[in-house]
């Protein structure tokens, strides 16, 4: 017959076979679960190859002005500026606004263009003052109860000097 020191060993090892068992299932099942349903588990989000995308860039807006054709400021010579000029706008209100004073518009383009003689029309830093007062000129309010066009840029599309 079977000893109690033979009964004690063989259910120490059962006790032992049945704790390494449940610990094998237990590594198994962890390990099958992180492989199928992986870091959203542990609260992650999963890592995804996503290409970063490109800022949207909004289309511009430009409004075509009809070509100028302006005496210069010459004491001595009858001199002509000829100009065509697109503005750049911030948005389709302001196009809209400086369609509807267009002739205000074309009015204060002349007005300023006329300050300039020849010479210093014919220089890069002269070119670069008409554009910037141009544009001061042309962002000015053109009714008391409206804002002022957002206009950001003048753009000569042709310009001669004769």
């Amino acid at each position: 017959m079977a000893t109690p020191e033979a009964k004690n060993t063989s259910k120490l090892i059962k006790t032992i076979l049945l704790i390494v068992l449940i610990i094998g299932i237990s590594i198994a099942s962890t390990f099958f679960l992180l492989k199928q349903f992986g870091p959203s588990l542990l609260g992650a989000q999963p890592a995804m190859a996503v290409e970063p995308q490109a800022p949207v860039v909004p289309k511009p807006i430009f409004l075509a002005l009809e070509p100028f054709t302006v005496t210069l400021n010459e004491p001595r010579a009858n001199r002509i500026l000829y100009a065509e000029i697109s503005l750049r706008v911030m948005d389709d209100t302001a196009r809209q606004q400086l369609q509807t004073y267009m002739p205000e518009v074309r009015s204060r383009v002349l007005a300023e263009m006329a300050r300039y003689d020849a010479i210093s029309l014919q220089s890069t830093e002269g070119r670069s003052q008409l554009t910037n007062n141009v544009l001061a000129a042309l962002k000015a309010p053109y009714d008391s109860q409206l804002a002022a066009p957002a206009i950001s840029s003048v753009l000569f599309t042709a310009f001669v000097v004769q």
